[in-house]
């Protein structure tokens, strides 16, 4: 299976919040690691951490929605997307949209980190700030 596949396979399971699924694909040690700035900051590790960090950014943004945008190339162990996220803060109300670029790795066929790179991680900061 290519990455890509395992990919939006991964993604259609994130739509419909099917984390036994997601559970399937991620290594016994996968992370992701959040930016500084962001109100979820930090290293969440396997599932339960990523239950975390979903759990986290909807408290963050209403009508949070992320889609994929392209592939920006896919080696024999890691994937570059390209993602569009929109949603509203919770703590003041102004919308946003913005993009982030993300490296997935892979080992054993399996997902075992996700680097988010946001575009800008102090304007998200700054209109989730009342």
């Amino acid at each position: 299976m290519s990455h890509r596949n395992l990919a939006e396979r991964f993604m259609a399971a994130l739509k419909v919040g099917d984390f036994d699924t997601m559970a399937t694909m991620l290594a016994p040690d996968f992370v992701v690691h959040e930016p500084d700035g962001l109100p979820y900051a930090g290293d969440y590790k396997g599932i339960e951490g990523w239950r975390d960090l979903t759990a986290q950014v909807i408290a963050a943004w209403a009508g949070f929605n992320i889609e994929r945008i392209e592939y920006y190339g896919e080696t024999s162990d890691s994937l570059v997307i390209r993602l569009f996220l929109k949603g509203r803060s919770r703590k003041t109300g102004k919308p946003f949209e913005t993009t982030v670029l993300e490296l997935w790795r892979f080992r054993g066929g399996l997902l075992s980190e996700i680097s988010p790179h946001y575009w800008d991680t102090h304007a998200l900061t700054a209109l989730n700030t009342p």
